[in-house]
């Protein structure tokens, strides 16, 4: 299928649904609840991901049927429970050590009502936290004002990958210190 807006009427048609894709990609992650529309017909896209996103998500499905979901989850708590350990653990307050930076996770501890994503919190400008992550091949997710979500996936995360991003977030912390100055 395929759809057409003349770019005459590209400001005065609007879309009777709206939806996630319809919102311009360089503000949708804000969350003020104020829709900014992709001019022209790409405003009219819904919720629904472009096909060939579709396609590659179809070949990716396939791996699902070699694990359970109950196995998946088994691993999602407990790589996600090595995470906040090992952040907790490196990164909390530490009276003797003031000058130490502290990571805040603001995501509930209790494994029910979580998911394996953890939200990170910083004394630094989160901008300047999450391009050091993406500088060092960190996929993560910034939810503004201050937070990074990070989620280790069970179906392709290792606890090695755990134990690797946490030497990754020293050293972007120390270049966000440095940043912030």
């Amino acid at each position: 299928a395929g759809a057409f807006i003349h770019e005459k009427h590209s400001q005065t048609i609007k879309p009777a649904l709206t939806g996630w894709w319809g919102h311009e990609a360089e503000t949708r992650f804000q969350m003020d609840n104020k829709l900014k529309l992709i001019p022209g017909v790409n405003g009219f896209r819904l919720s629904n991901p472009p096909i060939l996103l579709v396609c590659s998500l179809h070949a990716s499905l396939e791996v699902f049927g070699q694990t359970t979901m109950k196995a998946l989850r088994k691993k999602s708590v407990l790589l996600t429970g090595y995470l906040e350990h090992l952040i907790k653990h490196y990164f909390s307050e530490d009276k003797g050590n003031p000058q130490e930076t502290v990571v805040k996770i603001i995501t509930p501890s209790h494994i029910e009502e979580r998911g394996c994503q953890l939200t990170l919190v910083f004394p630094f400008p989160i901008k300047v936290v999450f391009t050091e992550l993406e500088k060092r091949g960190v996929v993560c997710d910034m939810r503004e004002p201050d937070g990074i979500r990070v989620a280790p996936t069970p179906l392709y995360n290792s606890f090695h990958d755990v134990f690797r991003f946490i030497d990754i977030l020293g050293a972007t912390l120390i270049a966000a210190k440095q940043t912030s100055r």
